[in-house]
């Protein structure tokens, strides 16, 4: 008898998950509210976990750039320490999910439409890579229903031309974030967090215009980031995913950002979501039990889930 899984979001983590279950052993579903999301994005760093399970699959762009060095400053420019040796690789997000889409096999069932109760879908296994917002994640652990909301906005975009090479790197403190990154075809990764009192949905112009008011005595170069951007800027409020204790429960599983959402100062979300796919696929695909897969990735992406929030209030806490 083949199992049926639903998938609950058509992301990175749960393109990932249907990539590589085992075609002849489930019959998958995925369903996806905004299929036209994933034209939209900006850059994601993969380290080198995340790469091998992309490169298994076939999905790992040719469209990257590996950063190797830059350096922490003062937000006004000021050099706190060189970095040296490999970074993550740099792929912008509608690339990298073209790629994971490519490599769904052509039985996965694909479903465009909001999903409002996922305890009505008729499946053996419900697995929510849903995000933030999850619906999946009050099915695993009640308490942990809501995403947890921050006093961050974040911008971010990619802009024609290669950044200098000194001018690589983040710029932290005063209560501000800012990093900016090279990426293939001689293009530059940026972004910029600072605590805002602005609501969702937001305005980018407004948002914009705060942020060029709040870094006016930053570095040059974060200057000129934020002169140069324009209307198609991405900006969000950041929110969090409570702490689990649990990642599964009866046939629900929570995975990616609905099960540890965090601040992207680590680097870790995209990378965490793909791990999180290919332990929980080949424990589905060896029949093993869940409890085994949930006691691998519970601690680590737990710890970074904490880690990332600690960074965060370090980088904006620097004089």
């Amino acid at each position: 008898m083949t199992d049926r899984i639903a998938v609950v979001g058509g992301g990175i983590a749960g393109l990932t998950l249907a990539a590589l279950l085992d075609p002849g052993r489930f019959e998958v579903t995925i369903h996806e509210a905004q299929p036209e999301r994933s034209a939209t994005g900006s850059a994601l760093g993969l380290w080198g976990g995340a790469r091998k399970v992309l490169h298994r699959i076939g999905a790992l762009p040719d469209d990257t750039f590996r950063q190797t060095g830059g350096a922490l400053h003062r937000i006004d420019g000021r050099r706190l320490v060189s970095v040296r040796g490999p970074g993550p690789v740099l792929v912008d997000r509608p690339t990298l999910l073209a790629a994971l889409a490519d490599a769904v096999p052509p039985s996965v069932r694909r479903v465009a439409g909001e999903v409002t109760d996922p305890a009505v879908l008729d499946a053996d296994l419900v697995v929510g890579a849903d995000g933030v917002r999850s619906r999946v994640r009050g099915l695993v652990e009640a308490r942990a229903a809501k995403r947890v909301p921050t006093s961050y906005v974040a911008l971010r975009g990619i802009r024609a031309g290669a950044p200098a090479p000194d001018e690589v790197g983040e710029y932290w403190g005063g209560g501000r974030l800012c990093g900016i990154a090279p990426m293939a075809r001689e293009r530059s990764y940026w972004f910029t967090t600072h605590r805002s009192a602005l609501v969702e949905p937001f305005e980018v112009a407004a948002v914009l215009e705060e942020a060029r008011s709040r870094f006016a005595d930053a570095a040059p170069a974060v200057n000129r980031v934020l002169a140069d951007a324009g209307l198609d800027t991405l900006a969000t409020a950041l929110w969090v995913a409570p702490r689990m204790r649990s990642y599964a429960r009866g046939r629900y599983v929570v995975i990616g950002d609905a099960a540890h959402a965090m601040l992207p100062n680590l680097g870790r979300g995209a990378c965490s979501a793909i791990v999180d796919a290919a332990t929980l696929a080949k424990s589905l695909n060896a029949g093993s039990d869940l409890r085994g897969w949930q006691a691998r990735r519970l601690p680590a992406t737990q710890v970074a889930r904490l880690g990332s929030a600690a960074l965060m209030r370090t980088a904006l806490a620097i004089p």
